[in-house]
């Protein structure tokens, strides 16, 4: 049993500075950061295929908990895509019940399109999204 004060939260958030990047740079992040060293090495794993343009961690409701990438990178880009991410995922869990009775559950979509790949599993509270680049 955890002791009190203590997360058992497995993408806990801060608003810490973010951790380095691989190279030891300022890692591409928003100002609240996850602490969950898991997730952190997930997050770097999956950045580090030549292909992924961008990995983002958002909670279930929208707000972007961690993000890297160029993709996700200039203005408001990154809540573009939470935003778009969250109305797909809320869209085929309404359809999922419509025709399923409730009786099933939604653990993985992948859409391609000409320019990304966007691959998306949902949690009960968060959403991890990988966009990668199809040509590579």
């Amino acid at each position: 049993m955890p002791s009190q004060g203590v997360s058992t939260d497995p993408i806990a958030a801060t608003k810490s500075h973010p951790p380095p990047g691989p190279n030891g740079a300022p890692s591409s992040s928003t100002s609240v950061a996850a602490t969950n060293p898991e997730v952190e090495a997930t997050v770097e794993r999956l950045s580090s295929h030549k292909n992924v343009r961008g990995v983002m961690i958002c909670s279930r409701e929208g707000p972007i908990i961690r993000h890297t990438g160029a993709v996700f990178e200039g203005g408001d880009a990154g809540k573009k895509y939470a935003a778009v991410v969250k109305r797909i995922v809320d869209s085929v869990v309404l359809g999922l019940e419509e025709v399923n009775e409730n009786n099933d559950e939604l653990k993985f979509m992948r859409i391609r399109t000409r320019r990304h790949e966007i691959m998306i599993s949902p949690d009960e509270r968060y959403l991890l999204v990988v966009i990668q680049d199809p040509s590579l």
